[in-house]
């Protein structure tokens, strides 16, 4: 009887067995792992007014008269820390944007008066505050959806240059300044890590990105100087965007 070439014949399957086995638990190992964790990065934009004439009600005021009553594209990038990571995560944001508008002296219809000079007017909205995620369900039950809830302080630099692009105004009261106040914005992400996971997996491999998501929000900012005189910078405004976990 030939006992080696029985014993090898069936041992040829155990083998290869063996090796899909282990191939397959270095697979999910590699693709389970994540780099380590810290923070966010979140790129969004929207339209965005200033409430700068709600004390004259709803037939307008200067800053419509001048500038219209147009939105101006407000683009804005933050930073989140996390301080908390368990059932979601608690993190530390700081916030800051760039918008601007331009507009003509306009008559009681709307109407452009024929001056050659022309103004635009110019913010930088600044915020920090806590940020609250709960992802917990997207990453542990496979549901995509991702609400948060932020809420901070404020200050926004504002400034009108001529069109020689100088500050308007006079040497005693130029147009610029800063505003302080406060803001609350609540809102969805997308996890975009459930439609490909293994592009998902590839992607913190190489650029240490662990989670993507698209999301939506809105934001409810008083920045009056919490009450206090002169322009008021209040808004309400929807923003779009981008972020990414590392």
């Amino acid at each position: 009887m030939n006992y080696p070439n029985r014993a090898r014949r069936a041992a040829g399957p155990l083998v290869s067995a063996s090796v899909v086995m282990m191939a397959a638990t270095l697979w999910a190992a590699s693709a389970s792992a994540q780099s380590p964790i810290h923070g966010f990065f979140e790129f969004k934009g929207g339209a965005y007014r200033p409430l700068v004439d709600q004390e004259f009600g709803e037939g307008g005021g200067p800053f419509e008269g001048f500038f219209g009553g147009d939105s101006m594209f407000l683009g804005e990038v933050q930073y989140d820390h996390h301080l908390w990571d368990g059932f979601g995560k608690l993190g530390l944001a700081f916030n800051a944007g760039y918008g601007s508008v331009s507009g003509r002296v306009r008559m009681p219809d709307g109407s452009e008066v024929e001056l050659a000079d022309e103004a635009r007017f110019r913010v930088i909205p600044l915020r920090a505050g806590l940020v609250y995620r709960y992802d917990y369900s997207a990453l542990h039950h496979n549901i995509p959806l991702v609400p948060k809830l932020k809420a901070g302080l404020d200050y926004h630099l504002w400034r009108v240059v001529g069109a020689d692009g100088e500050t308007a105004g006079t040497d005693a009261q130029r147009a610029s300044g800063g505003k302080f106040g406060w803001h609350v914005t609540a809102g969805l992400n997308f996890h975009l890590d459930f439609i490909d996971k293994g592009s998902a997996a590839a992607f913190d491999m190489s650029w240490g990105i662990n989670n993507s998501y698209l999301f939506a929000e809105y934001t409810w900012a008083n920045v009056d100087n919490f009450g206090g005189e002169g322009i008021d910078l209040s808004a309400r405004h929807f923003a779009f965007g981008l972020a990414f976990e590392y």
